[in-house]
């Protein structure tokens, strides 16, 4: 019995301090979003529609447990059930603001919990483009601010869904323009290097 009651008081501890770390990192998020500035355009870049795949299920899951703690009218079921939906809410909010894409006047913000992943305009040195179904995949090659050595070039991958492309190609002239050539003829496309 007192093996149990302290398996019991561990256990609400647990879910008391996992709600309470699941809501500072949604805080945290919601703040970094906020704190962007001059953000141009944004989507949502989920794996279910849009949403985060796994963030959703779990929120989904949570609710049903809280219906079913409504249900049988029992307190400690309910208590219990809540406290997996505020953390079910604290993932898919954490994990649906840092899915969605954002462009800023700055860059391409690849992160918004890490400030210092942000692709600036000026660290760009090329891109192609491969029309997908609802969209087109943008392959941009960059270099950090540091690494001005030739070969030490990183990838971005951004999927751009038809609704935003063609906002996207206007900034994308507009930022990249004046160093490479953007959209005046024919773009570069994927499919030539195959």
């Amino acid at each position: 019995m007192v093996l149990n009651t302290e398996l019991m008081i561990s256990l609400w501890v647990l879910l008391g301090i996992f709600s309470l770390v699941s809501t500072l990192l949604a805080v945290s998020t919601l703040v970094n979003v906020v704190r962007l500035r001059n953000v141009r355009l944004n989507w949502k870049a989920g794996k279910m529609k849009g949403y985060p795949l796994f963030s959703t299920l779990f929120l989904g899951v949570s609710v049903l447990l809280v219906g079913i703690g409504l249900f049988r009218e029992s307190f400690q079921e309910l208590s219990m059930a809540s406290l997996y939906m505020i953390i079910a809410m604290g993932w898919f909010i954490t994990s649906y603001l840092a899915s969605k894409r954002y462009v800023t006047n700055h860059g391409i913000v690849k992160n918004v919990n890490d400030p210092s992943q942000t692709i600036a305009w000026h660290q760009i040195r090329d891109f192609v483009e491969e029309d997908q179904p609802q969209g087109t995949k943008f392959l941009f090659i960059y270099s950090e601010p540091a690494m001005d050595e030739p070969g030490k070039i990183l990838r971005l991958n951004l999927f751009v869904p038809d609704r935003k492309l063609s906002d996207f190609k206007k900034l994308i002239s507009h930022k990249l323009g004046r160093r490479i050539t953007c959209y005046e003829t024919e773009s570069i496309k994927v499919e030539h290097f195959n």
